[in-house]
């Protein structure tokens, strides 16, 4: 269209004069054809699949992308939405299309996001490409969304879509990348589609705005203008709007200054009443289309798509044909589909292939019961059964890709990662003393106090590559998270679990504050399968019983009775376990403390807990002998039956809401079962595979006006909980697959009482966590949080340092004897590692010290 006829329509406004002048040639047509039932819909899907020709991916060689074509429709939406809304400001008649447009446009700009989070580009490289034309180069399930999006007018149906697609495979079938980059793919379509109705509908109005100015420029455009305007409007294929526009203009008694153009007019657009149905019926169809795209848009986000896409996929209906994978959660059973597609792609085989194979190995598995998962397709695809699946996969291959990655295979194994490790750490330590030493002004004799101002420095130093080690581990490595089975309807009676809060009956504020704190644990969880209970011991005597003692526990008696006034049992009745409980025991004479406690304290507590819980079958008792001592359960109290787990949390712990539930989701796993050695190599009852104990991670939570104090912003760290983040990075549960215990986790009853029951002497441990987790085997949880705060005041901080180094310390006799115990390497560096850090503020001092005194280690 000639700019220089443009211009001369003073009128005419810039966004208008833009579109005309700026844009060549006719507007791409809409994406929209022959409307399909279901029938024809499973018809074109097989002809489809005939017709495709798809070439193999060149990874992230390939440099074809519809991306930028994204970024264009969007930059293009936004003028055309511009525009129309500077016509709809100025009081002008605006289309219900063109409404739509403005009134959604938000939900246009969200989709860009969408688009580039559901396909990363490195995805999107492996998805197979069209060979031929039009969509060379192109994803394969582009030309499936064109497809069905054309012959829809832009209609999501699940159920047509489903139907679309099983009837493709049953030609050519797709691959879960390609499955699961179709929600983004429609969304790609869709706007492709929307981007040409909005072009069609600015380019329109611009037209007829043309119109407009040149009417009211009528008295300076000649026939020889107006035919070149037509003329390009005609190549723009808006000629039809034009004259329409300039036909509507045209008064009734033409006035001598209108009477060469109301001619011109008449002569090019002899049936304005044709034209101005044709123009009716477009905008009904337009308004029809982008209507359409709009409430797809929406609903694309609203479609649970796993539901939609696993009975869809050949390889998932396979797997489905064992029973556990139905149990999997929606996480966990996205986690198996990744590994599945990943060792398809390793072994260059199809997905279908793969999953039969599981299929068949698990198949055989559970002929023969051996109790460790491996009838499940989750320990094949993301547990322990992986390298053989890819062996047996692979078996009739000349060239198996896991034996091209023999060597890396073996230097990041289990049994090479500590070596390593403490190697790293110990070359560290040992180039920050060398690098030191050589920055000394030393002589051929360097003086003694400097070798011990090294010495001393070898602490500090050994904690400062210890903590960039660490942080290179957690910026590098991919964490994963706990398979768990799905409990979105909560924690099923087979599985049932007891919330304990360790405590001593003190006071009888203390005591309403613990009620308290059970109490919100109930209303964070809300399951009918969790019982809560006070695990409550007496403070410390000089005698056996004290005067207080009575009037303390009815207080606990009372405020636990309250409790479940306040919360009944649903199903209350003649034998139902109350909701809350107070579990309480009286005091044992201690011989190392010269008093009455509670025998082996918290320890104690849990394991007495622990061996009632694995021993009684139903807990109907009034009094159970403990193992050191009597449990004492009010009239009305007593455990529920079949407790499978126990939570311990202390008496400042938060349980956030689903915490339980998730918890108990990943014990009762197959994968995270624990699995008891009574006899083996070290000598003793320990968990070999699978997790006796989960350990979550612990936050604190923002602290409140009146207890924030300089030593809590200075030592707390972060506080609050995280929302943009699911999980943390833990050196030893990334590299050796177990955490550390630190007094606050889920502990399988059966599991703990097998390796933990009277294994150690009486009142000779008193830091038991780190103990206990290595021998039942911990898991480290960082998608599920604790909260707990952090101490405001350096005297609280300091009594706790000094009583977790005090137990560190008295687990050196253990560690002289780790074979006996069950304690494996990992378990005892983890404890060296302890005493170590232990030393590192006494060496800091020490070092400060001596250089000042000394001069030792001079800064010039």
């Amino acid at each position: 269209m000639k700019a220089d006829v443009i211009n001369r329509l003073d009128a005419l406004s810039p966004y208008a004069r833009k579109i005309l002048v700026a844009r060549p040639g006719e507007s791409e047509p809409l994406i929209r054809s022959e409307l399909f039932g279901a029938q024809r819909f499973e018809e074109h899907g097989r002809s489809l699949a005939h017709a495709q020709t798809v070439r193999k991916s060149t990874g992230w060689r390939d440099t074809t992308s519809f991306f930028p074509r994204v970024q264009e429709n969007i930059v293009a939406l936004r003028q055309a939405y511009d525009y129309i809304a500077t016509i709809s400001h100025a009081g002008q008649y605006v289309t219900p299309a063109a409404e739509w447009l403005l009134d959604n446009f938000h939900l246009v700009e969200a989709q860009l996001q969408q688009i580039h989070e559901g396909v990363p580009r490195l995805y999107y490289a492996d998805l197979p490409k069209l060979a031929g034309k039009p969509l060379e180069g192109l994803p394969r399930v582009y030309g499936i969304a064109w497809a069905y999006v054309a012959h829809t007018d832009s209609v999501l149906d699940p159920l047509l879509f489903t139907a679309f697609l099983n009837a493709y495979q049953d030609v050519n079938e797709l691959n879960l990348g390609e499955l699961w980059a179709l929600p983004t793919t429609l969304r790609v379509v869709l706007l492709e589609n929307l981007r040409r109705v909005a072009d069609q509908i600015a380019e329109s109005k611009a037209a007829r705005e043309a119109a407009h100015a040149v009417w009211d420029n009528r008295d300076s455009l000649g026939d020889n203008e107006l035919d070149s305007l037509l003329e390009g409007m005609r190549r723009r294929g808006l000629e039809r709007g034009f004259l329409t526009q300039l036909w509507q203009r045209m008064p009734d008694q033409p006035t001598q200054a209108a009477a060469q153009l109301v001619r011109w007019t008449s002569k090019h657009c002899p049936n304005g009443l044709a034209l101005i149905e044709e123009s009716q019926t477009a905008q009904v169809s337009s308004n029809l289309t982008i209507s359409n795209i709009i409430s797809s848009l929406r609903l694309i986000g609203q479609v649970e798509w796993i539901e939609l896409i696993e009975p869809v996929s050949r390889s998932l209906r396979v797997l489905t044909e064992l029973p556990g994978f139905s149990r999997e959660s929606e996480g966990t059973r996205q986690q198996i589909t990744q590994a599945m597609e990943k060792i398809a792609r390793d072994t260059e085989k199809s997905e279908l292939a793969v999953a039969r194979a599981v299929v068949k190995i698990a198949r055989q598995a559970a002929a023969i019961p051996s109790g460790n998962a491996q009838d499940t397709a989750a320990y094949h695809l993301i547990g322990p059964g992986s390298e053989a699946l890819v062996e047996m996969l692979t078996r009739d291959d000349a060239v198996k890709p896991r034996q091209r990655r023999w060597f890396g295979q073996r230097i990041t194994s289990a049994s090479w990662r500590l070596a390593l490790y403490l190697g790293i750490l110990l070359a560290g330590t040992l180039s920050v003393l060398a690098f030191t030493a050589h920055n000394l002004h030393n002589t051929p004799d360097m003086p003694w106090t400097r070798w011990v101002a090294l010495l001393l420095l070898a602490w500090p130093a050994s904690e400062a590559v210890s903590a960039l080690i660490h942080r290179v581990i957690a910026e590098s490595t991919r964490i994963k998270s706990m398979p768990r089975l799905d409990f979105s309807t909560g924690i099923p009676a087979e599985h049932r679990v007891l919330v304990v809060i360790p405590c001593m009956l003190t006071s009888a504020s203390s005591i309403r504050e613990l009620s308290e704190r059970l109490r919100l644990h109930w209303l964070a969880s809300l399951e009918d399968n969790a019982q809560f209970a006070l695990l409550s011991d007496w403070a410390d005597a000089d005698q056996a019983s004290m005067p207080a003692d009575s009037a303390l526990l009815k207080e606990a008696i009372a405020q636990i009775n309250a409790l479940n006034e306040a919360y009944p049992v649903d199903a209350a009745g003649h034998g139902t376990a109350p909701r809350f409980v107070l579990v309480h025991r009286s005091r044992r004479w201690c011989s190392t403390e010269r008093r009455w406690t509670g025998w082996e304290r918290k320890r104690g507590k849990l394991e007495a807990l622990i061996h009632l819980l694995a021993g009684a079958d139903d807990g109907k008792v009034a009094a159970a002998q403990g193992l050191a001592g009597d449990f004492y359960f009010a009239e009305g109290m007593r455990l529920a039956a079949g407790i499978r787990y126990v939570l311990t949390l202390d008496s400042d712990t938060g349980l956030p809401p689903s915490a339980l539930r998730d918890l108990v989701s990943i014990a009762a796993h197959p994968l995270n079962t624990p699995h008891v050695a009574l006899a083996n190599d070290f000598g003793g009852r320990r968990v070999t595979s699978g997790y006796g104990i989960l350990q979550p991670r612990v936050v604190t939570p923002l602290p409140a006006d009146e207890e924030r104090s300089p030593f809590h912003a200075m030592f707390a760290g972060q506080c609050g909980i995280d929302p943009y983040s699911n999980g943390t990075s833990d050196l030893y549960q990334d590299l050796f697959g177990t955490g550390t215990f630190t007094g606050k986790g889920l502990l399988n009853v059966q599991a703990t009482y097998a390796v933990l029951d009277q294994r150690f002497d009486a009142e000779t441990v008193l830091s038991h966590d780190l103990l206990e987790g290595t021998i039942a085997r911990c898991a480290y949880v960082s998608d599920v949080v604790l909260i707990e705060d952090h101490p405001h005041h350096a005297g609280v901080d300091a009594s706790r340092q000094h009583r977790w180094t005090r137990g560190d310390w008295q687990l050196l006799p253990l560690m002289f004897r780790a074979s006996t115990y069950g304690i494996n390497s990992l378990g005892l560096w983890k404890m060296v590692d302890n005493l170590r850090r232990s030393l590192v503020v006494p060496a800091s001092l020490c070092l400060l010290i001596w250089v000042i005194f000394t001069g030792a280690l001079p800064l010039s």
